[in-house]
């Protein structure tokens, strides 16, 4: 398997697409926790999206109403207007299409794209020119956490390190030591069902899951 020796990968993620997307449109509700709900005027669902005031307050994606107004009591639900996320994803493709080809949409807020030779050695400028084109073009309150790396799945990791409005380059020589510190959560394909499952046979965190993977494959003349 061939083992990359630069960054080849970008992976983008807007931060609190909908409700980002909401504030953007909406001047009145810019600075405010909000809450994306399903429907208005119900207590009994949950919030599907939240901006970063009310994250600061303790709200997440996918919490009951109920508990995030305990958390937040001036929290703004607001109806989700699907169509609008539609076009605004359609706007944000185009900008950031203007500065490298997408390779590939993997929901409505997330992308990753591949670097040609110039752009490997100047990833900050690339971050740079993308959130630019989105601040003039679609408006300055739709945010983007980027990640860089040598693959697409460590770009993916790297892009939550800053979040919200971040930027993190992974090397491949920075690996695997900056994935210690990354809780399993953070990581693609580890659930709350694999992460009793790993703590169970003793690999509390991602350096013990990582040194048991080299150990394992030495062990069997993989290495």
């Amino acid at each position: 398997m061939r083992k990359p020796d630069t960054i080849e990968c970008l992976y983008l993620d807007f931060d609190g697409f909908f409700a980002s997307v909401e504030q953007q449109a909406n001047p009145s509700l810019r600075g405010k926790p909000i809450g994306i709900v399903p429907f208005d005027n119900t207590q009994y669902t949950c919030v599907i999206a939240c901006s970063k005031e009310a994250k600061k307050r303790g709200v997440q994606n996918v919490m009951k109403v109920k508990e995030a107004k305990a958390l937040c009591p001036n929290i703004i639900l607001v109806p989700q207007k699907p169509d609008l996320y539609r076009r605004a994803h359609n706007a944000l493709i185009a900008e950031i299409n203007a500065v490298l080809p997408i390779d590939a949409v993997k929901s409505i807020d997330e992308v990753t794209c591949r670097l040609d030779f110039g752009e490997r050695h100047n990833p900050e400028k690339v971050a740079a020119k993308i959130k630019d084109r989105i601040a003039r073009y679609v408006g300055p309150h739709i945010t983007c956490s980027i990640g860089f790396a040598a693959n697409r799945q460590l770009a993916k990791i790297a892009g939550k390190q800053n979040k919200p409005d971040g930027v993190t380059i992974w090397t491949p020589e920075q690996v695997p030591k900056v994935l210690y510190p990354i809780p399993f959560g953070d990581i693609p394909g580890i659930g709350g069902r694999m992460e009793k499952r790993l703590y169970n046979i003793g690999i509390y965190n991602t350096e013990n899951y990582w040194h048991c993977r080299q150990n394992t494959c030495a062990k069997f003349g993989a290495m």
